[in-house]
């Protein structure tokens, strides 16, 4: 009797295996697949979406979403989850939720705000990863399923299975997003500073030559023109040396509590003499009414950077909208945004770039290519991010999202 059944067993699992309904058979399938997504490059955002798209498909959902840790923070698909909300610390503790299984339990706080938070999702499945980790880095979710079958306990064990793969491979991606920004800026720094060296010894007698012989060349004369051209070349040389040189020093924000309506005032007041050149409208506004840590010199420049390209791509009469919204989950969020002729998908991918630029024409907008990538190194220092949208003919829209407590966020990751 015994042989007998142990007979049965191993042909049922053979039969499973041969026609792929063996578990352990999905779970190497599906790894195997977000592997060879990967294999394709480590860029994070991209990776997320494959992956997300991935596990829809293999779930038969109509989306999914991953979300990951951002300080205090999930986020992730137009997501916002707090780290500390009751729903967050249930799932830790359980690592996955479907509907079905909140049902079999008594109902308490903790199950109400997590049978809430799936309908927010519009999820049939969530698990958080690492398991029993007490911070875990990633949750993801999967859409209700198409046929509305209920995930099963293989389900689940074989999306977790999934989910710490993944969470395994865009770990990595993150990293090595932070060592390219990271060695793309010392690049920059010893590039910065031996043009600089060059340059300055270049200018210099030029330079003092002009001063010498200002005011000596007949009014109206064609020497008076020569001089006057080449003492506005001089000065856009130094301002590319002050842009160029900010690269060079190992930057270190000096944190003090600041009010953000303050800070966004202030950089207004710096760029309305460009926008009442160009006829642009400018308006600050601030629904953030506390204080955070952040170096004001460094927001300021990183704000006025913002403006001066807004500026720059809106048509006269256009406006152009400075605004500090938050917090959420620990953040703020500043946003420039204008009505100008917008960006295309390969410009875009660009804007970040050292000295890549699109103002190539007349005296007063041409531009070094610097501007955005100070923006993106003073939003690295306080451990945000800046990130952009834009279509051709639509505007743009660039959002920098900081820590109130950036110190917090640093001991944290």
């Amino acid at each position: 009797m015994l042989l007998c059944g142990s007979a049965i067993f191993w042909i049922d699992a053979r039969m499973r295996q041969w026609f792929g309904l063996d578990d352990s058979s999905r779970i190497r399938s599906l790894r195997t697949e977000v592997l060879q997504v990967a294999m394709q490059g480590t860029d994070t955002a991209r990776l997320t979406a494959e992956f997300e798209s991935l596990l829809a498909v293999r779930y038969e959902a109509p989306a999914a979403v991953i979300l990951a840790r951002s300080g205090e923070a999930y986020t992730g698909g137009g997501h916002t989850i707090r780290r500390d909300r009751v729903a967050i610390t249930a799932l830790r503790e359980e690592g996955w939720i479907t509907p079905e299984s909140l049902q079999r339990r008594r109902p308490n706080p903790a199950l109400e705000d997590l049978d809430a938070l799936l309908r927010e999702l519009g999820a049939g499945a969530l698990v958080a990863v690492p398991r029993e980790s007490p911070v875990p880095n990633l949750l993801v979710a999967i859409g209700v399923r198409r046929s509305e079958w209920p995930f099963t306990y293989p389900d689940v064990t074989r999306l977790l299975h999934t989910a710490e793969l993944i969470d395994n491979i865009l770990t990595r991606s993150r990293l090595t997003d932070q060592l390219a920004l990271r060695a793309r800026m010392e690049y920059l720094a010893m590039m910065s500073r031996g043009l600089a060296h060059d340059l300055k010894n270049l200018i210099t007698p030029v330079s003092s030559y002009l001063v010498h012989t200002e005011g000596r060349a007949p009014a109206g004369s064609a020497e008076e023109e020569v001089h006057r051209a080449a003492s506005r070349a001089i000065a856009v040389i130094t301002t590319y040396l002050r842009e160029a040189l900010f690269f060079s020093d190992r930057l270190t924000p000096r944190y003090a509590p600041i009010e953000p309506a303050g800070v966004l005032e202030a950089a207004r007041c710096l760029a309305v003499e460009r926008a009442a050149r160009r006829g642009v409208t400018l308006v600050a506004r601030s629904t953030y009414k506390g204080t955070l840590q952040a170096d004001t010199v460094l927001l300021q420049r990183l704000l006025v950077n913002l403006l001066n390209n807004a500026i720059d791509a809106s048509a006269r009469g256009g406006e152009v909208r400075l605004t500090a919204e938050g917090p959420v989950a620990g953040m703020i969020t500043l946003r420039v945004v204008d009505q100008g002729c917008g960006m295309d998908e390969a410009t875009r991918a660009r804007i970040f770039d050292p000295y890549f630029t699109t103002k190539e024409f007349g005296e007063e907008v041409r531009g070094f290519g610097l501007g955005l990538t100070i923006s993106q190194r003073i939003a690295h220092l306080h451990h945000g991010r800046i990130t952009v949208e834009s279509r051709p003919g639509a505007g743009t829209t660039l959002s920098v999202d900081l820590p109130v407590a950036p110190a917090a966020v640093a001991a944290a990751s």
